[in-house]
């Protein structure tokens, strides 16, 4: 079971995205709130596995509210379920630690799909931002080449399915690995990229046009 608590000011839209996730068995909504204060009172004693919140929510930066979210749940895997394509807001939300970042535009289908992804490990985002973010990379890359360079051509397969947004499962699948295997490529791709997590890398390898290089 997956318990899930949603934050949004909008009420409308919580009930509604509570009504999506009620009609899936493996998801509990254990609550929501409207603003990250309510959700913390209202989670005290609870331990949810995700938490569905805007990137813009009354009452403070939310930055600081994922922080706290963080700090109070340090095993909790934070979806940024938004309008914003800004790479500000998106950049803002990858640093600050979140797993998943997923724009309204999105369907159903990828809404569930993405948490069931998330809850799993893996992290999510929408293909939007991802190129949003390569401008704020683009000085750290000039930087990153000679380490991009030092990818063997098997972990150069694995970053194109990581920007493709293949799960470490579809990864396994595709070299015709274990996934145990397909992880440890990904920490070795994150090690020498140096970066913090694999919308990183994808950001990365798009902005050094390493996907279109043999």
């Amino acid at each position: 079971m997956i318990n899930i608590f949603v934050i949004n000011n909008y009420e409308v839209f919580r009930q509604g995205l509570i009504s999506i996730l009620g009609k899936h068995a493996e998801f509990q909504v254990i609550g929501d709130a409207a603003s990250v204060s309510e959700a913390l009172d209202k989670l005290d004693g609870l331990q949810p596995d995700i938490v569905i919140m805007d990137v813009s929510l009354p009452g403070g930066d939310s930055t600081e509210a994922i922080n706290l979210l963080q700090q109070k749940f340090p095993r909790v895997k934070i979806l940024i379920f938004t309008t914003s394509d800004r790479k500000e807001d998106f950049f803002k939300a990858l640093k600050a630690g979140v797993r998943g970042y997923l724009l309204k535009t999105a369907d159903a289908t990828e809404l569930i799909e993405s948490i069931r992804l998330m809850a799993s490990g893996d992290a999510i985002i929408s293909p939007l931002p991802v190129f949003r973010l390569i401008g704020e990379f683009e000085e750290t890359n000039r930087q990153n080449k000679d380490r991009t360079n030092n990818l063997s051509r098997r972990e150069k397969e694995v970053l194109r399915l990581v920007v493709d947004g293949a799960s470490n499962k579809e990864i396994a699948t595709q070299c015709y690995v274990s996934e145990t295997t397909a992880k440890a490529h990904l920490r070795r791709i994150l090690e020498k990229l140096n970066v913090r997590n694999r919308a990183q890398a994808a950001a990365l390898a798009i902005s050094n046009d390493l996907l279109e290089q043999s």
